[in-house]
């Protein structure tokens, strides 16, 4: 008997149970099957945030300058705006690359054989490919009366232990031909396997060349800021204007690995016990689903990171602060007295602080103490938490004096009733629908909140969804005019916030009967 007793009186039970048929109530209403359903997405898109990015993601974005965002385009539309007919050309990443050719070239005219491109470039007797060659091809198709930003060329390379790479040395050379049939040098490089790097467009290496064949009078400083637009487009004006060039490209990769025997090195390459792996971006102005930055950082993989973010902070803190007030203000309304006058107190000094300028404050120390990531958004949780607890306690507290007035409770009290039994039986069951309106209420509170911070400057190291705000904002001379920098993450918040506001509304008609339509 005293078991079957114990379990009705665990506060768990008697919660989950109320908040079992608080959910069958919200369901009957529209506006709460809307929140839920929003909801239901939020958490969906946190588990598989959670599940597809790399736990040191908040390091990565911080780190803009570095892989994997500077192979991407800068400030590029999302991919699928070019269905909606606006120009914008396509990023295409063609990985995995085996080569068309590959043999030991020791003779100038062989590489003709293999690669006729390097005949019709223009220039190109500066660079002979000698050694062991590789010739890698891909197309590109410019369907859209826009330019790309840049052709780069991605090396992975993989040894066995006895090969010193350092002793191997790869010579890079990158032709594209046009669908004019004008065939450029657009990039060259030269390095030892052990210290490779991406090779991208060289306005140095083509201008001369280009110049000269067209007849444009321009300065190579002048070719300069505009080599990607003379690369996929037409001269005209003298080279003062140019026209985007549509059609068929061939981007050609030869690759000549010297520095030790070329036998040895084909031998090394066949068995597999040297390996480079190839990878070429032409890197057009849309990429992905939700586009790119200024610093060509992925803005979906941002707004994704940002989805367990949000609900972490909403519902840690909402929770925290409702959790807190509730206990202290049934404790401050049933015992009364000197608890009551102490923590009537407390709330007092609580509700007074102004919480934005300690906000503000707590984060600029932390920014100058170098903390970053979940570390740094757990004080500023907790600041939150602290400052926000007196007002659920206020109302809690008058509805428990309510409560313990009531005949019921004093009949419980007459038949030896605990306070344990009391409290958790007669007077929490009651104050759940008001809390977990709070509850509701106080989620988009606090991720607003973070939000507002960040838009200030409070940089807490983790890419939220007010952190990719407040870096459009850092950036608004250009930002201003890239919508998908803006409105996504802005849409999310209003979208978060109204989820919660629909099912506090809800709430609101289930506690008060007066608001309910007959």
């Amino acid at each position: 008997m005293s078991s079957r007793r114990s379990v009705k009186e665990n506060p768990l039970v008697v919660f989950l149970k109320s908040a079992g048929g608080l959910l069958r109530e919200i369901m009957k209403y529209n506006m709460g099957r809307v929140g839920l359903v929003i909801l239901a997405f939020m958490i969906i898109m946190s588990i598989y945030s959670i599940a597809t990015l790399p736990g040191d993601f908040p390091s990565k974005w911080r780190h803009a300058t570095e892989p994997p965002w500077i192979y991407n385009p800068k400030m590029a539309k999302p991919e699928w705006v070019r269905s909606l007919g606006i120009d914008a050309s396509k990023t295409s990443i063609y990985s995995n690359l085996r080569p068309q050719e590959s043999r030991i070239i020791l003779v100038l005219e062989d590489i003709g054989r293999i690669a006729p491109e390097y005949v019709k470039a223009l220039g190109m007797k500066k660079l002979s490919p000698f050694g062991y060659v590789e010739v890698y091809r891909v197309n590109y198709n410019l369907d859209v009366n826009d330019y790309v930003q840049d052709v780069l060329i991605i090396f992975e390379v993989k040894a066995s232990e006895n090969v010193n790479l350092s002793r191997i040395k790869m010579n890079v050379l990158t032709l594209l031909t046009r669908p004019d049939g004008l065939v450029l040098e657009i990039s060259e490089g030269a390095f030892t396997l052990d210290k490779v790097r991406p090779v991208k467009i060289d306005h140095g290496v083509f201008s001369l060349q280009y110049i000269d064949y067209f007849k444009l009078n321009v300065t190579l400083e002048e070719m300069k800021s505009v080599y990607y637009i003379a690369v996929f487009g037409e001269p005209r004006a003298g080279g003062r204007e140019f026209t985007p060039l549509l059609g068929e490209y061939q981007v050609t990769l030869i690759l000549s690995y010297i520095g030790i025997d070329p036998r040895e090195i084909a031998r090394m390459f066949g068995e597999g016990s040297l390996k480079v792996n190839v990878e070429i971006r032409v890197l057009g102005n849309s990429c992905g689903l939700l586009g790119t930055d200024n610093l060509g950082r992925d803005l979906f993989l941002g707004v994704l990171f940002g989805f367990p973010v949000a609900l972490t902070i909403g519902f840690l803190v909402a929770l925290a602060t409702v959790m807190i007030g509730l206990v202290l203000g049934v404790v401050s309304g049933y015992f009364g007295g000197r608890v009551d006058e102490v923590i009537q107190r407390l709330v007092d000094v609580i509700v007074n602080v102004p919480l934005l300028p300690l906000l503000i404050l707590v984060g600029v120390s932390i920014q100058t103490r170098g903390w970053a990531g979940w570390p740094a958004m757990a004080i500023l949780m907790l600041i939150i938490v602290i400052f926000s607890w007196g007002g659920v306690a206020i109302v809690t507290r008058s509805m428990a004096l309510s409560i313990k007035s009531e005949q019921y409770v004093e009949a419980a009290k007459a038949i030896g009733a605990s306070t344990s039994r009391i409290v958790f039986r007669h007077i929490i069951p009651q104050l759940i629908p008001y809390t977990m309106a709070v509850l509701v209420f106080s989620v988009p509170g606090a991720i607003i909140a973070e939000a507002g911070l960040s838009v200030l400057g409070i940089d807490h190291g983790l890419p939220t969804w007010g952190r990719v705000l407040a870096d459009a904002q850092a950036n608004r001379g250009i930002a201003y005019n890239m919508w998908w920098w803006i409105l996504p993450p802005g849409l999310l918040l209003g979208l978060f916030s109204f989820a919660f506001v629909a099912l506090g509304f809800t709430l609101e008609t289930i506690v008060e009967p007066r608001l309910r339509r007959r």
